[in-house]
C-alpha cells in the first residue's frame, strides 16, 4: 500500500481513525496516524507526508493550530491539509479556511466524497514539488518542546502584527489633512523599524510626498526622488515629464545643505499601492544598509500593505473632495470662490495688525484671437501652462487663483508695492521668454498684462477698492500696449 500517496491522518476518535484509514488505505494510500494536536505537529514536521486530514477538536492544541503552525513554517506551507470536524456550524468551516487549510469536510462523510477531495488536493501536486523537495533534504526528527516553542513564537509573532495592524487601522478613523495622515503613517513606521526617510508617489496624480525623519542632505533627498520613480516605473508608470512631479516635504528643517562625512550609500525598500487591482502609487523606506534593515523593512511594509493602501487611498479621496471644491478644475489653482475667502482673512488681518499685502491681476493678452486661431483645445493647454509657469515665480506663501476666464488674480501677503512689482515683471518675462508648443506647427508664443496694487493705500475702505485699483491699473497696461506691467498706489 502507498502507491498513491503518504497521508497523515489526525483524529483522537479511534472509529473515525479506523474508519478513515480503511478508506484511504483500500484506496491505495499510505496512512500515518497521530492521536493528539502536538504529535499531529511532530509527525508532519518529521514525515512530511503528501497529505494530512487534521480534526478540528483534539486534545493538546486544536487542529486550527497545528493547521496555522504548518503553513506558516517554510518546510511544511506547501502541504495540502484537509480539516475533519463533526459539526456543522458555518463558523467552523470559515476558520477552518482561514488558518490556511486547503478542505474542510463534515465527519460522516460518505467515502468517495472523501477520496475526490483527496485526490484532488494531490493531483496538484506538481505547482509545490520543488517546495516538497527541498523540504524533504531538510527533514529532521523533532520533539514536544520543538512543537511548543514554534506554536510561542507563532502567538507572539500575531500579536505582533495584530498590535501593528490596529495601530495603523485607528488612522481610518481620522479625517486629517492628506500631509498629515502621510506623517502619521511614517511615525507608526519609526516604532517599527529605523530608517532616514519615507516618500510616497500617487503614480495618477503625480504626487510625491517625501518624509525626512533624520537629517538629510539634498543631494540624498533628490536620490530618494529618484529612487521612488523608479520604483514606480517597475509597475510599467511612466512620468511623461519627471520634472513636473508635485514635491511635498515633510520635515523641511531637518533637510541640510553641508553633507558632512560621506555617509554610506542607504538600502531601499519600497511596496505597491494596490486598489481594486490596480497600482496606484508606491511607498519607499531608505533606511541603513543593515541585515535589520533589509530584512524588517521589506516584511513589516507586506504585512500593513493593505492597510496603508486603504487609508492612504481614502485620505486621497477625501482630500480630492475638499481640493475639487476650492480648486479650478481645469489649471488645479484655486478658484475664484476660495480666493476670495483666502482674500477676505488676508485684508482683515493686515488691517488688525498693521501689515502689508499687494495684489497682482493678470490677463493673458490676445486670448480670444488666440483661441480664434488655434483652437479652444490649446487654448485650455495655454492656461494650465500659465499657471504652471507663474506657480514657478511665487514663493510658497503666495496665493494664485483662476479668477475668471483668462484672468488670474495672486495675493502676495507681507509684500509691498515694490516687490510686487518686482514679482509681477519676473513673471512677465518668463511668460514672454516661454515657448508654448502646439502638436501642429511651431512653438505659440504669449504674453500677459498686469495690474498691481498694494494695501494700505489711500483710499481704501473695503477690500472691492482694491480690486478695483488693480483692475484700473491692469486696463492702463493693456492699454499702453499689452505685455507690460502698471501699478496704482
Amino acid at each position: 500500500m502507498g502507491e498513491r500517496g503518504h497521508v497523515l491522518l489526525a483524529d483522537d476518535n479511534r472509529l473515525v481513525v479506523k474508519v478513515t484509514s480503511s478508506i484511504l488505505e483500500k484506496a491505495g494510500y499510505k496512512v500515518d496516524v497521530a492521536w493528539d494536536g502536538i504529535e499531529a505537529a511532530i509527525k508532519a514536521f518529521s514525515l512530511l507526508p503528501d497529505l494530512m486530514i487534521l480534526d478540528v477538536e483534539m486534545p493538546k492544541i486544536k487542529g486550527y493550530q497545528v493547521c496555522r503552525l504548518l503553513k506558516e513554517d517554510q518546510l511544511t506551507s506547501w502541504m495540502p491539509v484537509i480539516m475533519l470536524t463533526g459539526r456543522e456550524h458555518q463558523s467552523d468551516m470559515f476558520w477552518g479556511l482561514k488558518t490556511g487549510a486547503d478542505a474542510y469536510i463534515t465527519k460522516g462523510f460518505k467515502p468517495e466524497h472523501l477520496l475526490d477531495k483527496v485526490n484532488e488536493l494531490l493531483s496538484r501536486a506538481g505547482e509545490y514539488e520543488e517546495a516538497r523537495e527541498m523540504s524533504r533534504k531538510r527533514k529532521k526528527n523533532v520533539t514536544e518542546d520543538y512543537v511548543i516553542d514554534k506554536i510561542t513564537d507563532l502567538l507572539d509573532r500575531k500579536l505582533y502584527e495584530t498590535t501593528i495592524l490596529n495601530d495603523i487601522a485607528s488612522l481610518s478613523g481620522s479625517l486629517q489633512d492628506f500631509s498629515e495622515t502621510v506623517n502619521s503613517v511614517f511615525e507608526i513606521l519609526e516604532n517599527l523599524f529605523s530608517y532616514s526617510a519615507g516618500s510616497l508617489l500617487f503614480l495618477a496624480e503625480q504626487e510625491l510626498y517625501i518624509y525626512v525623519n533624520r537629517p538629510l542632505t539634498t543631494d540624498a533627498l533628490e536620490d530618494m526622488a529618484q529612487e521612488t520613480v523608479k520604483a514606480a516605473t517597475g509597475y510599467a508608470w511612466k512620468a511623461n515629464d519627471p520634472s513636473l512631479i508635485e514635491k511635498v516635504v515633510i520635515g523641511e528643517e531637518k533637510i541640510t545643505e553641508a553633507p558632512g562625512e560621506k555617509q554610506p550609500a542607504p538600502a531601499y525598500a519600497h511596496i505597491p499601492l494596490t486598489a481594486h487591482k490596480t497600482v496606484i502609487g508606491v511607498l519607499v523606506v531608505a533606511g541603513p544598509s543593515t541585515p535589520a534593515f533589509r530584512r524588517d523593512a521589506p516584511t513589516i511594509l507586506n504585512m500593513v500593505s493593505n492597510e496603508l493602501t486603504m487609508i492612504l487611498d481614502n485620505a486621497r479621496l477625501y482630500e480630492g473632495a475638499k481640493r475639487m471644491a476650492i480648486t479650478d478644475g481645469l489649471t488645479k489653482i484655486y478658484n475664484h470662490r476660495f480666493f476670495q475667502e483666502l482674500f477676505e482673512k488676508e485684508f482683515k488681518r493686515a488691517s488688525r495688525y498693521g501689515t502689508s499685502f499687494s495684489l497682482i491681476m493678470l490677463d493673458i493678452d490676445y486670448f480670444k484671437r488666440l483661441n480664434d486661431t488655434y483652437g479652444h483645445l490649446f487654448g485650455d493647454e495655454i492656461l494650465k501652462e500659465m499657471a504652471n509657469l507663474v506657480k514657478g515665480c511665487l514663493r510658497t506663501m503666495d496665493i494664485l487663483a483662476r479668477y475668471g476666464g483668462e484672468e488670474f488674480a495672486i495675493l502676495l501677503p507681507e509684500t509691498d508695492l515694490e516687490d510686487a512689482v518686482f514679482t509681477a515683471d519676473r513673471i512677465r518675462m518668463a511668460v514672454e521668454n516661454h515657448d508654448f508648443p502646439h502638436s501642429r506647427g511651431k512653438p505659440v508664443k504669449v504674453t500677459v498684462s498686469q495690474g498691481v496694487t498694494s494695501f494700505p493705500s489711500p483710499g481704501i475702505q473695503k477690500r472691492s477698492d482694491i480690486v478695483a485699483k488693480a483692475d484700473a491699473a491692469l486696463y492702463e497696461a493693456k492699454e499702453a500696449g499689452r505685455n507690460r506691467v502698471r501699478q496704482r498706489v
